[in-house]
């Protein structure tokens, strides 16, 4: 069992989305996050990965979903508003990362998991 935690990040109406290499499957869109170490909340565990992976940092709490993973654990969807002033940068550059701002309706979804797709389709409009 994994526990997993997404950063969805908002702003003017769109949502952050990172397209990124993924050994085996090579690019796929995503929302950037990770696993949720011990010890750690699904909000914390999402705020980290999201600067881990963007260098984003200090933006509003917004909401929080949870939803089970394809992986027998738990996923937390921590949405975070984002001023227009800052752009996610490439961290790592092994990730080969490029960012994207989409409207929902526009989010490559064919790249995410079935617990992604459910809060894209369920959740995120109400953020954007």
């Amino acid at each position: 069992m994994k526990n997993l935690a997404m950063g969805v990040v908002v702003r003017e109406g769109k949502v952050l989305i990172q397209k990124r290499f993924r050994p085996g499957k090579g690019m796929v869109f995503e929302f950037p996050g990770g696993s949720v170490d011990a010890g750690e909340s699904g909000e914390q565990a999402a705020i980290r990965e999201l600067w881990e992976e963007t260098g984003l940092k200090n933006l509003k709490l917004l909401g929080s979903h949870k939803a089970k993973n394809d992986f027998g654990g738990e996923i937390h969807y921590v949405v975070l508003g984002a001023s227009t002033d800052i752009e996610p940068q490439m961290i790592d550059p092994e990730r080969q990362q490029s960012f994207y701002w989409f409207e929902p309706s526009e989010v490559p979804i064919q790249d995410f998991y079935k617990a992604d797709i459910g809060f894209i389709e369920n959740h995120l409009s109400q953020y954007t």
